[in-house]
C-alpha cells in the first residue's frame, strides 16, 4: 500500500490533502505550526495575498476554511465577509480581529460569519476553530446523504423535521 493511503474497514483512504484552508490578508500566525493542525484534518494551508487570488484557487470548490483579517484588506468587516464569501461560497469563513475592535458577532453570524478568533492568534484556539469546520463539515454532508431524491418524498422529511425541531426533538 502506498504510504499516502491507510484501509479502513477494508477500504483504502487516502492521506492526501482533501482540501484548503486558505489564510487572506496579513495574518501574524505562525504557518507552520498552523499547516500541521490543518493536516491533522486532512487539510491543506494555503496563503492567499488577495480576493481575487482566493476566487481563482476556489474554482474548484476545495476551499474548506477561509481565515481573514478585514482590516488587513483595507475594508469594514461586514464589506470583507460578503467580498470572502462571494469569492468562496463554498468556505466556512473565520473572522480574525484585534482585541480593541468592536465586533457586533450576531450582525457578523446573521450575515454568514462561521467563527471569529482574536489576534494574537492562539493556536489552541485555531485548532478548536478547524474542530467546528471539521464538524460542520461532516453533519453538512451526512444531512446532504439523507435528502431523498423525491420531491414529495423531500417535503414531508422537511416537514417532519421541521416540526420535531419546533417541538425541540431534533438537534
Amino acid at each position: 500500500m502506498r504510504p499516502d493511503h491507510y484501509m479502513v474497514n477494508r477500504v483504502q483512504v487516502s492521506r492526501m490533502p482533501s482540501g484548503i484552508v486558505a489564510l487572506v490578508g496579513d495574518l501574524h500566525i505562525d504557518r507552520q505550526a498552523l499547516d500541521v493542525i490543518a493536516a491533522e484534518f486532512h487539510w491543506s494551508l494555503k496563503q492567499f495575498r488577495t480576493i481575487y487570488e482566493l476566487a481563482q484557487a476556489n474554482v474548484d470548490n476545495n476551499l474548506i476554511a477561509v481565515f481573514f483579517d478585514p482590516k488587513s484588506l483595507s475594508l469594514p468587516q461586514e464589506r470583507a465577509l460578503r467580498v470572502i464569501l462571494e469569492a468562496a461560497p463554498g468556505a466556512l469563513p473565520i473572522l480574525c480581529h484585534r482585541f480593541a475592535e468592536v465586533v457586533d458577532w450576531p450582525q457578523l453570524a446573521e450575515a454568514g460569519a462561521f467563527h471569529s478568533l482574536r489576534f494574537p492568534l492562539d493556536l489552541r484556539e485555531a485548532r478548536q476553530a478547524l474542530g467546528f469546520v471539521w464538524a460542520a463539515r461532516r453533519h453538512s454532508a451526512a444531512f446532504s446523504m439523507q435528502v431523498p431524491h423525491n420531491p414529495k418524498q423531500a417535503v414531508s422529511v422537511q416537514t417532519r423535521e421541521s416540526g420535531a425541531r419546533a417541538t425541540g426533538m431534533v438537534a
